[in-house]
């Protein structure tokens, strides 16, 4: 944004820098830290260290801009009724669920959840998707931190069901959604879940979660829900990908990946000629 506002010959702005509405930034909301941040970064005199790091890490090639703010920080409920100038529009929201799930992100979770009503409204929205009792979910908050989160195992796999069944009249997967092993890093960086699962972790300090799908050859795509509780966590999932690797031992690899684990956002899903030989499977 600060290059685009250079670009329109805009380098210095002699009033105050307005945060309108819900506004959030670097996974902190607090208006005033927020609009010196969003400051900060406009004017590449001001980074530290951090900044200065992203800058060269995101490979932009960008000049480093450079706009001047002279005010103060104000903040307003809602935007005055002016022209804007630039607009910044964010990835799409599959994206950003992806990166949340990757890296299991809180702040993201906890901040999703508050758009749609909160954490109560998130229980009754999944248990009614996912055909389950609201009584099954239990939730306090939107990131599932604190042991008063509770899904039954049966809750969670249909809630993947019927995310996976959802999502067959869209462009996009669960592999799309969720952190995929052998593809992506995150939370499954140094697990040996078979490969091409979608799954999602869940830790606290004495419990280990994982739930999600791994394809197999005689059962097609096997959808699963694993918490262990004890200390120790690493030993909690190793246990967790010894069992998963038993099973597709069992039933057998799959020879094709199925469209449900296949990548769209990422340009992996198979082409439209070969998804005739390639079943999906609840």
């Amino acid at each position: 944004m600060g290059y685009a506002l250079n670009q329109l010959g805009i380098r210095q702005v002699r009033g105050n820098l307005t945060i309108a509405g819900n506004f959030s930034m670097n996974y902190e909301s607090e208006p005033q830290l927020v609009g010196n941040l969003l400051r900060q970064s406009l004017d590449s005199r001001l980074w530290e260290s951090e900044a200065a790091t992203q800058y060269v890490r995101s490979g932009s090639g960008l000049p480093k801009p450079q706009v001047q703010i002279l005010g103060s920080v104000q903040y307003v409920t809602s935007p005055p009724n002016l022209q804007p100038l630039i607009r910044h529009r964010s990835l799409s929201l599959a994206e950003i669920i992806k990166q949340m799930n990757i890296y299991s992100n809180n702040p993201i979770s906890e901040m999703l959840a508050e758009t749609l009503g909160g954490a109560e409204m998130v229980r009754r929205l999944a248990a009614e998707a996912a055909g389950v009792s609201v009584d099954e979910i239990r939730l306090i908050n939107g990131s599932g931190l604190g042991h008063e989160n509770q899904i039954s195992p049966r809750a969670s796999v249909a809630m993947f069901i019927a995310l996976d069944r959802h999502l067959r009249d869209t462009d996009l997967t669960v592999a799309d959604l969720l952190p995929v092993s052998g593809r992506d890093l995150g939370t499954l960086e140094y697990r040996r879940i078979p490969p091409n699962s979608a799954v999602k972790t869940g830790t606290l300090f004495d419990v280990s979660a994982l739930a999600g799908a791994i394809p197999t050859r005689d059962r097609g795509v096997v959808w699963f829900a694993i918490i262990n509780r004890a200390t120790g966590l690493d030993a909690l999932r190793d246990d967790q990908d010894w069992l998963l690797q038993q099973l597709v031992n069992y039933w057998g690899a799959s020879d094709v990946l199925p469209i449900t684990l296949t990548n769209n956002l990422d340009g992996t899903r198979p082409a439209l000629g070969d998804l005739a030989r390639i079943d999906r499977v609840n």
